[in-house]
């Protein structure tokens, strides 16, 4: 038996891929993922483009940290989707994005591949490609290399991660917008954009050499930084002593 993880790009429902929408389509049910208790989800609202509501089985994933919680609900999910799967049904479930970057498919991949269920990823537009494309501006070009981080809580650890590409793109900001602000300031990078709801109602990009963006533009949204040239992380990080003291959660998110 084989069970899909289909990603359905950053927020356009125009953006999932041909390969996608033929897996929900032969699909008996679609599992999509809801932080909301209202019923709210953005997902949700891709997948009805293609498919009836009869198809989709909702299920509540808590925005918090509570990972006991969370191990508890994947792992019931899990027995749920191998359940449906030996009986016969057309499984996949989907996520924002890519299924492989940081998505929160990959904890329930891996409790159906552990309970010896096979599980087949079909790639989505990240939002990483999404905010680089709109802002045509390049990842890398020849010769050249990226990152991709977890936004950092210490300002920093922040600069040390600009100065070892190129390119540096920041995910989940969300409370840490202001350590972004902060190293951004240092580093005075070529330059700086923070996209904000890729795809949505509300999409926005922020220059960041022009303005600090406001607290609720943290929320859905994605940092991509273009240096001017090769900097030294050391040069930069010792620019900084004396100058900044942040530490941990500074803006909380507006939602």
């Amino acid at each position: 038996m084989t069970v899909y993880s289909v990603g359905l790009g950053p927020g356009d429902p125009e953006l999932i891929t041909v390969k996608a929408m033929r897996i929900l389509e032969e699909s008996d049910i679609v599992v999509v993922p809801q932080s909301d208790q209202t019923g709210r989800s953005v997902a949700r609202e891709i997948v009805l483009r293609y498919i009836p509501e009869e198809k989709i089985m909702m299920y509540y994933f808590p925005m918090n940290n509570d990972r006991e919680e969370l191990k508890r609900r994947y792992t019931e999910l899990a027995k749920k989707i191998k359940a449906l799967s030996e009986s016969g049904k057309r499984v996949c479930y989907v996520t924002m994005g890519d299924p492989t970057i940081f998505s929160t498919s990959n904890y329930l991949t891996e409790k159906l591949l552990s309970s010896g269920v096979k599980v087949r990823h079909i790639p989505g537009v990240s939002s990483i490609n999404a905010a680089s494309t709109m802002l045509s501006l390049p990842l890398c070009v020849k010769g050249e290399n990226f990152g991709v981080y977890e936004m950092p809580s210490d300002v920093q650890k922040a600069v040390e991660l600009i100065s070892r590409h190129p390119t540096t793109v920041f995910m989940k900001v969300n409370k840490r917008l202001q350590v972004l602000i902060e190293a951004v300031k240092m580093v005075k990078p070529e330059r700086a954009y923070l996209a904000r709801r890729l795809g949505l109602d509300g999409e926005q990009i922020y220059d960041m050499l022009n303005c600090a963006p406001p607290p609720e533009a943290a929320y859905l949204s994605v940092a991509v930084i273009r240096r001017s040239r090769k900097l030294n992380s050391s040069e930069l990080i010792g620019s900084m002593k004396g100058k900044i003291k942040i530490k941990g959660d500074i803006i909380s998110s507006g939602k």
